[in-house]
């Protein structure tokens, strides 16, 4: 066989071992509940699309370990930054609309920052994570500026990503979570979904839990008071723009810095395993996700909106989730409309997703290694 078949056949390939095509092998699944027990991580849900459509999803533990009601596949999880690809995949619906550019500067959108490394920075930069931006920045009025040139390397950024969900606040006249309802949930049928916590979707939550398996108190505080004051308001917040849940935070008393604020963009969607399977089938359609934009190291690199990575002549994106209580991880093969994700309410969740997507796809990745 010529190089260039035997190429193709690999990537052609399923993703998905042999051994999964109905559900994790009852033995393994057995000891990945043990697992859990040890860790501890009291409930996680996954699953599976094959060929480019939802296959099986599979729910273990329970949603807290105070009341032990078990988790389903109806389940709501925080997603964390899986987030970002539901913000980045809005994005790509916005530059086919003729509203995006992704290589305009993101001040010739909305032009508040003064530093000159900043006003250089492109949405093609912020989906790439190549701005150079922080993470997250600490205070309250701090000005946000590149750490290098942009473009010149791989630095992750929520800050990056609150921005872009300003602009797409901007190029549309709506608020963020009206976007992301009209252009990814409701055309995908995401029925459960929301770009934050909702009290309509309270009594199915998955609780969060600490590294001693402990419930994490007051963790939906924060969005519950945003709802009281937008109901004392009469307003929806899924109207809500910049400028009002900026407002709102400080109202609540919480320092109006981007990680403090609801809705956003980087990390604050819940949804549950099959609407995040119907979002995978169609954002993984799109080849321009796995056109590397950065390099991170060898074997991974980032595209537009997703990570990259190439084990054993193979090319996946990815994205990992990691908020208090919360860690997630996803992996898909483009090429054959593959993928595996896993949802956790436990702060030791990474475990137990690293050993489901490694046996789940029969190999390592390196993607598991980095994070």
């Amino acid at each position: 066989m010529q190089r260039r078949e035997f190429l193709g056949s690999v990537l052609s390939a399923p993703m998905i071992a042999a051994g999964w095509k109905q559900g994790p092998p009852p033995l393994l699944e057995s000891e990945i509940l043990q697992m859990m027990g040890v860790a501890p991580v009291p409930g996680a849900v996954m699953g599976v699309v094959r060929n480019g459509n939802p296959a099986w999803f599979r729910a273990l533990g329970v949603r807290s370990v105070e009341t032990k009601e078990p988790v389903t596949r109806d389940t709501i999880f925080q997603a964390a930054s899986l987030s970002k690809q539901v913000t980045a995949y809005a994005a790509f619906a916005l530059r086919e609309a003729g509203k995006l550019d992704f290589d305009r500067t993101l001040v010739s959108y909305i032009d508040d920052l003064a530093d000159e490394r900043a006003r250089r920075v492109t949405l093609r930069h912020v989906l790439s994570h190549s701005s150079g931006f922080p993470n997250w920045r600490s205070k309250a009025g701090e000005q946000l500026v590149p750490e290098f040139e942009p473009g010149s390397k791989f630095q992750y950024s929520g800050e990056g990503f609150f921005y872009l969900q300003r602009i797409l606040e901007q190029v549309t006249g709506q608020g963020f979570c009206d976007i992301i309802d009209g252009m990814v949930f409701k055309p995908l049928g995401m029925t459960s979904s929301s770009m934050m916590w909702k009290p309509e979707l309270a009594d199915r939550f998955a609780q969060p839990h600490d590294r001693r398996g402990e419930p994490r108190k007051n963790w939906d505080r924060g969005p519950r008071r945003l709802h009281e004051i937008a109901r004392q308001k009469g307003q929806a917040i899924s109207t809500w723009k910049y400028a009002d849940y900026e407002a709102a935070t400080r109202e609540a008393g919480d320092p109006p810095t981007p990680n403090n604020m609801l809705p956003n963009a980087a990390a604050s969607m819940v949804t549950t395993a099959p609407d995040y399977a119907r979002f995978l089938t169609a954002a993984i359609r799109n080849p321009e996700i796995h056109k590397e934009q950065i390099r991170i190291r060898p074997l991974l690199g980032w595209g537009l909106g997703w990570g990259i990575e190439r084990p054993h002549a193979r090319e996946y994106v990815w994205q990992w989730g990691d908020n208090g209580g919360y860690k997630n991880f996803v992996a898909a093969d483009p090429a054959s409309g593959d993928a595996v994700f896993v949802f956790t309410n436990g702060d030791s969740g990474a475990r137990i997703y690293d050993r489901i997507v490694t046996h789940a796809t029969g190999h390592d990745h390196p993607a598991l290694f980095w994070v």
